[in-house]
């Protein structure tokens, strides 16, 4: 092993900033975690603030607003993760079946523009276009229907949710998925052409299988996300009407951590749910090996 690192120093050297950014920015902070566990005060410190226990993790579990956040957050993660998982596959599938060049460098760059655009720019899109007298509802008053206040409704918050986030991030999302169809044999496909296979058979028998090892690693990485539904995304389209079902894990830690100042409580409810999402991380693992037949470990 020493005589294979040595032959690659050059290759490892290039690792080195972004390992040092790794160990700076991801696992010294978690020396943080300490304050869980304690009535941390800042002008203690870590050494000097008082050790509670587990009187924070206690307080939150009872806490009924923690509990609605936790619905929201799993409600939000599963439907993500059944709607916007496969979204980028069948927009990649869709994209490779074109012919045109032309056209798909075209598809690609319009789907791909909005990963780029800040949530603030989507949500205040999005907050115009389904306003009262915007282009939906005048849309919906051309067939002589009521206009809907969308973003005053609780009940219409997760669907609004789930399809502004597909359409912001499935273009970016079908990078990985394009770039694994592109990496599959041709010969592949020409074999197949000769024994008679038509579309529907090379997409199940050549493509899918191809990209399964993608499909696999997307999916345990999704998984483990299911309780970070994503703070930009819940922060920017939430008003004090929907609350009751835009309130998330995210927003609940933000709100009481930094504008209420509750630093102890808040890292516990985050190590929480930094766990959950540790355990589904495995979880997905298990599910990958055993119905994808691969393994990213």
């Amino acid at each position: 092993m020493l005589n294979r690192i040595w032959s690659q120093r050059l290759l490892l050297l290039f690792l080195l900033p972004g390992a040092a950014a790794l160990i700076a920015f991801n696992y010294i902070p978690m020396a943080g975690i300490l304050i869980a566990f304690q009535d941390y005060k800042p002008q203690n410190g870590f050494f000097g603030s008082s050790f509670i226990g587990f009187q924070h993790f206690r307080a939150f579990l009872e806490d009924p607003a923690f509990r609605s956040a936790l619905q929201n957050t799993l409600g939000i993660g599963f439907l993500s993760l059944l709607f916007a998982f496969p979204a980028p596959i069948l927009l990649a599938l869709m994209i490779d079946s074109v012919r045109s060049k032309s056209f798909k460098r075209i598809t690609q760059t319009i789907t791909y523009m909005p990963h780029f655009l800040s949530w603030v720019i989507i949500a205040g899109l999005v907050y115009r276009m389904l306003a009262e007298d915007g282009v939906v509802n005048a849309l919906i008053g051309s067939f002589g229907l009521a206009p809907i206040s969308f973003m005053r409704t609780p009940e219409l918050y997760w669907l609004i949710f789930i399809v502004v986030s597909i359409l912001k991030e499935v273009g970016w999302g079908s990078i990985i998925y394009l770039a694994a169809i592109s990496s599959i044999d041709p010969e592949l496909y020409n074999a197949a052409s000769i024994d008679g296979a038509g579309p529907w058979k090379k997409l199940v028998y050549i493509t899918l299988p191809g990209i399964a090892p993608a499909i696999a690693l997307m999916f345990v990485l999704n998984l483990g996300t299911i309780v970070n539904v994503g703070f930009d995304a819940a922060f920017n389209l939430m008003n004090p009407l929907v609350m009751s079902t835009a309130d998330v894990v995210d927003t609940y830690v933000y709100r009481t951590g930094i504008l209420l100042g509750r630093f102890s409580y808040s890292t516990a409810v985050g190590l929480c749910q930094s766990v959950i999402s540790f355990i589904l991380f495995f979880f997905g693992l298990k599910i990958a090996k055993k119905y994808f037949n691969y393994s990213i470990i």
